[in-house]
């Protein structure tokens, strides 16, 4: 006979939310939603790939004009990405 499998959704998710793998990932995917919210739509349209690696923000442009522009703020982005955030995740930025 079957065991009841009856379990809330909240719990599920939070015992999920404990795995540190899940969560690091999470927190890669907010800071890249958070980033695309600080550039702003218009300058988004220039973004062609954006990842996260070792703790690094890798944003490849199609525009070599955007690139040194957002080059000036780097560590602006970086400071107010790890401030929505709550935690650091982010130590640079390269841009190419």
């Amino acid at each position: 006979m079957r065991g009841n499998n009856n379990r809330k959704v909240g719990d599920i998710i939070r015992k999920l939310m404990k795995n540190p793998k899940l969560s690091e990932k999470l927190d890669k995917l907010d800071a890249l939603e958070i980033w695309n919210e600080i550039i702003g739509e218009q300058l988004c349209k220039y973004v062609i790939e954006q990842k996260i690696y070792k703790d690094t923000l890798h944003v490849k442009l199609k525009s070599a004009v955007v690139r040194n522009e957002l080059s000036y703020n780097k560590s602006n982005f970086i400071t107010e990405i790890n401030k929505q955030l709550g935690k650091k995740i982010i130590n640079n930025i390269i841009l190419k």
